[in-house]
Order: structure tokens, then sequence, then C-alpha cells
């Protein structure tokens, strides 16, 4: 038996955030039931089409779209058409969880509010996704996480050299990492029900899950008080040289991440061959460290690239310090430990395709979940899930007539 075995989660959501936290709830046994407008749907199908995919040799399979809608059926029906409407509110009458990203004067306009839903089915988990929050002046404005998450929450300005132009955010980062968030919400809240028997409302925004992500600025600001902008540090400019980056005699990158230098300072200088180092009275301390940061940094610079990473990383290693290469996607995937903790799964495409596709990045010991099917066809399940609702063929007919589903 799957975790959410028995609980079903009605989506009526776009792009990435509230699909992917509906993916989620679907790999944990939830029944997920997608809703999409007539009008083409969600718009992450035509991200890619497939004649574009095709010539480019790249076969039919859109990466974007299975990884962010897998294990969940699919309806078309056209919400400003009172049948729709009717329809819609009857799977909701009968629903566990709504998740819906759309902004909320969406929502409103087609009365699909909490206050509507949650007098209808009072033990219904509401679960909205906004932008910048349901509440405020920019409650309706349109967001991406590139331009919330990534930009208004702050974390764009703490990144790259000073120098460079900002750091742009890159693969939908911030709406996958707030789908988790929210997936996790939701069973809580759905837990909360079992002990209240009452269901509630769960806001989550990309700028509340930026703030989170940037916490460590965010709370050094709030605790401290600190004035003006963030300063940016250069890797020349590193306040630790022991939590920087430096290039080797092959041209690839290491990251040293230690902290401690007190702890790890001398293991530093034996794995350059630099025991000289160790008790040089300008570098004796973690605080004289600091202060001689420059020093310190070209010291590593002159020595790091005089050997390949291969080498390095066998004294690294030998001296136990704490660090890593710099890494492409490509060895990600063939990376060993990802084969290790099977953190890619294989399952049949509609095309006939075997596919690869991530897990979700946690797993249960006595649960096991695993993607349970690929992304569905458009309107796929339309007609199943309405007779499931007590339509019978001759409403379904009528539907189609009036353009209410396809």
């Amino acid at each position: 038996m799957l975790p959410l075995e028995g609980i079903r989660v009605i989506e009526l959501c776009h792009w990435v955030l509230g699909p992917t936290c509906c993916r989620a709830l679907g790999e944990m046994g939830a029944d997920v039931i997608k809703i999409e407008d007539p009008k083409g749907g969600d718009p992450v199908r035509g991200l890619l089409p497939p004649n574009a995919m095709t010539e480019r040799g790249l076969g039919v399979i859109n990466p974007f779209w299975e990884q962010w809608n897998g294990s969940k059926r699919a309806i078309v029906i056209d919400l400003s058409k009172e049948t729709g409407k009717e329809v819609a509110l009857k799977l909701l009458s009968q629903a566990d969880v709504f998740v819906t990203n759309y902004r909320p004067k969406v929502i409103d306009r087609l009365g699909l509010d909490y206050q509507s839903i949650s007098s209808l089915n009072p033990k219904i988990i509401y679960a909205q996704a906004t932008g910048f929050g349901s509440m405020g002046p920019d409650r309706d404005r349109a967001a991406f996480d590139d331009t919330v998450f990534w930009i208004r929450a702050g974390i764009m300005s703490t990144l790259g050299e000073p120098d460079a132009p900002p750091v742009p955010l890159r693969g939908a980062m911030g709406d996958l990492t707030s789908a988790v968030f929210l997936a996790g919400a939701i069973v809580a809240a759905l837990y909360a029900r079992d002990r209240s028997g009452l269901g509630q409302k769960i806001d989550i925004s990309l700028l509340s899950t930026g703030m989170w992500v940037a916490g460590e600025d965010m709370q050094r600001r709030l605790t401290w008080r600190e004035r003006g902008g963030n300063r940016k540090y250069g890797r020349k400019e590193a306040p630790n040289p022991l939590r920087n980056t430096y290039q080797t005699a092959d041209g690839k990158w290491v990251f040293f991440m230690m902290l401690q230098t007190d702890r790890y300072w001398p293991a530093v200088c034996r794995a350059i061959g630099r025991e000289d180092l160790v008790d040089d009275p300008r570098f004796d301390c973690h605080q004289k460290r600091m202060q001689n940061h420059r020093e310190i940094i070209a010291l590593l610079d002159e020595v790091l690239v005089t050997r390949t990473l291969d080498e390095w990383a066998e004294r690294f290693e030998e001296y136990s310090l704490v660090w890593e290469a710099e890494t492409t996607i490509a060895e990600v995937v063939a990376d060993p430990q990802v084969t290790a903790n099977d953190l890619v799964a294989e399952l049949p495409h509609s095309s006939g395709e075997i596919m690869q596709l991530l897990r979700l990045p946690f797993q249960f010991s006595n649960t096991p979940i695993a993607p349970r099917t690929p992304a569905p066809e458009f309107g796929q399940h339309t007609e199943e899930v309405l007779l499931e609702l007590g339509y019978n063929w001759d409403d379904l007919t009528q539907m189609k007539e009036q353009g209410t589903i396809l």
C-alpha cells in the first residue's frame, strides 16, 4: 500500500510548481486528476512541439512534461461554461485535496476560491501556490520562479563576481523546490485533518520559498540589522580561503568547503605539500587566516594549478579534505552514486520507448514509491473520470456538443 492511497487530489495548475507537487502526491499513491482547458491545456504541452523535437533527432518525449506531470490522470473541461463548472464542483465535493497555482483573481473569477470550496466540502485541503502570496499589492502579478523566487527574493543579488552581470536562474529550480515544500505541507494538513476532522487552506509562494532558500543571508540581515546592499565576494576576495574555488592544471575547478579552518588547515597544508605553512605566524589561527585570506588564496592558486584534478583528488582524499570537483550534468547522470541509490527510474512511454525519469528526492523503506505512469495525453481520462462521477454517455455526448469537454 502506498502512503497516500485512497486520497483524491484535484489539480487546476499549469507550468511547474503545482503540477510537480501533484506528481509527488500521485507517486505517493494519491489519485490525481488534472483539469485542463480545451484551448490547448497546460502550456508545457506545447513548450517542445513533437515535430521540432523529431527534426532535431530528440525523439517525441517532452522531458519537461514528463517530469512535472507523471502519475496522474488528465481531463479536459471548459470551466467558463456552467456545465464545466458543475463538473469541477462535483469533483471538489468528493476530493480530499485541491491544488492550484492560478493567480488569485482567476480563481476568484471562476468561483473556486477557498471560501466557496470549503463551504462545499469542509474537509478539503485547499493548497494555493502563488508568485507573491495571496495577499498584498502584488498578489495578482504574473510570476515565474526566475522573477520572484530568484530575483524578488534576493537570491540573484548575492551571486556572481562583483563586477559581472547578475547570474540568471536555470532550470525551474525555484518551482521544483517549492513543489516539494507544498507536497509536504499537504501531507501534514491531511494528518491534521485526521485528528480534527476539518480541512484548511495552505498558502505557499515563490517569494516565501525564495526567502527560505536564501535563509542564511536573510536571517543574518534580520538578526544583525545589516544595512546597505548584499556584498558580493569574488573568488579572489573570499573571506574564508578554505571555502572557495580553485583551478587545476587541466582546467578543472575544485571547491573547498572547510568552514572550521583550525580543524582543516594542517591537513590542507600537508595535502598540497606545504607543511611549512602549518605554523606560519601569518596563518596560525582562524582569525589570522581570515585577515590574510588574499595571501592564502594566492598561495593555493599557485600550487593547485601545478597538478591535474585526478592527481589532487588522490591527495585530497588521503588527507580527508572536504571538497568537490565541478561536475557536469552528463557526469552526474553517469555517477555510480546515482545508480547505487536508484535515483533514476525507467518506465514505458506511450510512444513505445522506455523512458528514464528522475525519481522524487526521497524514498520510503516500507512503502516504496516510484513513477507510476507516464504523463497523460491531452484529455486522456475525461470520459473515464466523468463516468466515475455518475454521468452517463448521453451526458457526455451533450457536453461534447456544448463544447464543455472534447
